[in-house]
């Protein structure tokens, strides 16, 4: 975590002081008594809005120590749930600004639209909300079920279809 200190002088930054490491968890003594498997549960906990894509990042680094491949499928559904991780992400971010800057609006429908759906989706690939150890060394836990990459591409169509609408929300709310 980072914490960066400004001073200005009107609209001018005139320093800036960082201050590294607000947050340990001590993840790197957790997982010297672990196994590689075992620390793929850890990666979820570094950041709780990116933990399919931490889960990733985690695993391509020890597949390619071991010099392991995954199958095509895996790779897919690796790159399907760690777009849809993002897009959560961004979510939260859009949704967590328009509250700063006195717009509620943007929170309802960044969470409980597109987030909430997300979120729907990844329980049904693997079972989890938040927290999902779904992408593992070699591939992922399980395939997805039957009928969910439908349900991914109804909510990519709809989700574009939603981007003007946050434009407005947003850039052209009259608190912003």
């Amino acid at each position: 975590m980072l914490r960066v200190a400004i001073t200005t002088d009107g609209e001018i930054v005139t320093s800036a002081q960082p201050d590294v490491g607000y947050l340990h968890r001590a993840t790197e003594k957790l997982v010297e008594k672990r196994t590689y498997p075992q620390i793929i549960v850890l990666t979820d906990r570094l950041d709780y809005l990116a933990a399919m894509t931490n889960n990733w990042s985690y695993c391509l680094a020890v597949e390619k120590l071991l010099g392991v491949a995954i199958p095509e499928r895996a790779e897919y559904l690796r790159i399907i749930v760690g777009e849809l991780q993002r897009i959560a992400s961004h979510c939260v971010f859009l949704g967590t600004y328009g509250i700063d800057i006195g717009a509620f609006t943007p929170f309802l429908v960044a969470f409980g639209r597109e987030r909430e759906r997300i979120l729907d989706l990844f329980e049904e690939i693997c079972g989890a909300r938040l927290t999902y150890n779904f992408i593992r060394i070699g591939g992922v836990m399980a395939d997805a079920p039957e009928g969910w990459e439908k349900k991914v591409h109804q909510f990519v169509k709809e989700m574009y279809g939603h981007i003007d609408e946050y434009d407005a929300l947003l850039t052209y709310n009259p608190i912003f």
